[in-house]
């Protein structure tokens, strides 16, 4: 909305106004002003009192009404005026800002002040416990001036110590800049040592913030904590609100992360979930979290009937196979070093997110081997190629002018398929790094069709070269899954 175009209306309603000499917080005028300076929250609450006598009251209430309908929909949350109150102190506003520890019991008296005492002198000797309690006393006004400032002193004092629920309040104090600047990096910081100190607060929290954010995969998997870490029985209230936080996230997610979620768990949540929560999912550190959508086609995995997903089919599932083990610690052949390789590694994270979060329908997948061992999730019907580097020697045949061959390489290709998932071979390609090195060092590539559900092993075993060279060894685990038939 144009917000100077509309205080230039709101001039000329209010020229012709009787302007009251002394303005209170609800009057006409603080409304415009609100309206004007973009808060329609404060805005609608005023101007409702005034719209059967002024029509641009009327105005500024139905504009604001459908602003606030359409950030309703979008999941975005307006915090200016539950900030306000809050710090004009309205702590019931903390309800509506999120979840932190509060402290309601009454400190007075002369017991009350040694109480404080006692804590001011255990907080200089940096006890965490009385540090967190000196916060909660600041926040509340309770046996101390209300001081914001001071609260958040104490609770980073605190969370530094170790103390989850200071984490879980410093990042709140963060997140809207109550007592400290406003810093959302900060914010997420303590909320994620928060959570992965199983802190019951803190995933509700980050995930109110993933979900302003539009992050809903991160927002769901928080949400979803927080349900089963909150007590239905004990806190009702902030349990229903997690539900509700559930709810509206669910209702965002595609089809693609609804499948993710069914059997993939991002490695940094680990340390927050219990045995029980692990036992069904795959929960690796090397697997990336999946991208927004699937990832279609790159220049090392591609189309083989690209024809048939624009003509033919609407909808292709993801593959998303279990996750494929390997070594991210295998020996990495040092001859590959200042060389351009004809295609990406299977450890790069690229590829790896490409090999998962792709859709079932088969894909040319072209890979360069670089470490000892990798691992590569394939589907049936993928056609795979994989290259390595090799020195090339002469034979009697080449140097009276004949082609140069596997023979004439450093490796011995050995295929281990128990299952037969591996038919259709295509025979070995060398391709010259360079033409002024064509007959010295050359890239090796054997591609594979995958016919069949199961596991082999590609080998490339270093053989004897003359001239005492030497190469380096690889072993390919392959994994094969068949893919769901698209819509």
């Amino acid at each position: 909305m144009n917000f100077s175009g509309i205080l230039f209306f709101f001039l000329i309603c209010l020229s012709g106004s009787a302007i009251a000499q002394t303005v209170d917080r609800d009057s006409f005028e603080v409304g415009v002003e609100a309206f004007n300076a973009g808060n329609c929250e404060e805005a609608l609450r005023i101007m409702k009192q005034y719209e059967k006598e002024q029509p641009s009251a009327a105005y500024v209430v139905n504009a604001c009404s459908l602003m606030l309908s359409s950030e309703k929909k979008e999941g975005k949350i307006s915090y200016d005026i539950f900030l306000r109150d809050l710090n004009k102190g309205d702590l019931s506003k903390f309800d509506q800002l999120g979840m932190i520890v509060r402290f309601k019991e009454e400190i007075s008296g002369i017991s009350g002040a040694q109480y404080v005492n006692a804590l001011i002198a255990n907080a200089k000797r940096n006890d965490t416990a009385a540090l967190f309690q000196l916060g909660l006393l600041f926040q509340e006004g309770i046996g101390a001036e209300q001081n914001f400032k001071q609260a958040a002193f104490y609770f980073e004092a605190a969370a530094k110590n170790g103390h989850t629920d200071a984490m879980n309040s410093i990042g709140l104090y963060n997140r809207f800049g109550i007592g400290v600047e406003e810093n959302k990096e900060k914010a997420e910081e303590w909320w994620q040592k928060a959570l992965l100190n199983k802190n019951a607060y803190a995933p509700y929290n980050l995930g109110q913030m993933y979900m302003e954010d539009k992050n809903f995969l991160r927002a769901w998997l928080l949400a979803d904590l927080a349900v089963k870490r909150i007590s239905p029985g004990k806190e009702k209230k902030y349990h229903l609100r997690a539900q509700s936080l559930l709810k509206k996230v669910q209702k965002q997610l595609s089809v693609f992360h609804s499948a993710y979620l069914k059997k993939f768990r991002p490695f940094w949540l680990k340390p927050a979930l219990s045995p029980d929560e692990t036992k069904d999912f795959v929960i690796t550190q090397n697997l990336p979290e999946p991208p927004e959508k699937m990832i279609e086609e790159t220049s090392f995995l591609r189309f083989i009937r690209k024809d048939a997903f624009d003509n033919k089919y609407k909808t292709f599932f993801p593959l998303m196979p279990s996750w494929v083990s390997f070594d991210p610690d295998s020996p990495v052949n040092p001859d590959l070093t200042g060389k351009t390789p004809p295609a990406p590694f299977p450890q790069d994270k690229e590829v790896i997110s490409a090999l998962y979060f792709r859709p079932s329908d088969p894909r040319y997948v072209n890979l360069t081997l670089s470490a000892r061992e990798s691992a590569i999730p394939v589907m049936i019907g993928d056609v795979l190629t994989l290259s390595v580097y090799t020195p090339l020697h002469e034979t009697t045949t080449t140097k009276k002018g004949g082609h140069m061959y596997i023979k004439n390489t450093g490796y011995k290709i050995i295929v281990q398929d128990p299952s037969n998932i591996i038919t259709g071979d295509t025979g070995v390609a060398l391709t010259p790094l360079s033409p002024q090195t064509a007959r010295k060092e050359a890239w090796l590539s054997r591609s594979f069709v995958i016919r069949g559900e199961g596991s082999a092993l590609i080998k490339f075993v270093p053989q004897k070269v003359p001239d005492g060279k030497t190469v380096f060894p690889h072993t390919a685990h392959i994994v094969s899954f068949k893919g769901k038939p698209p819509k």
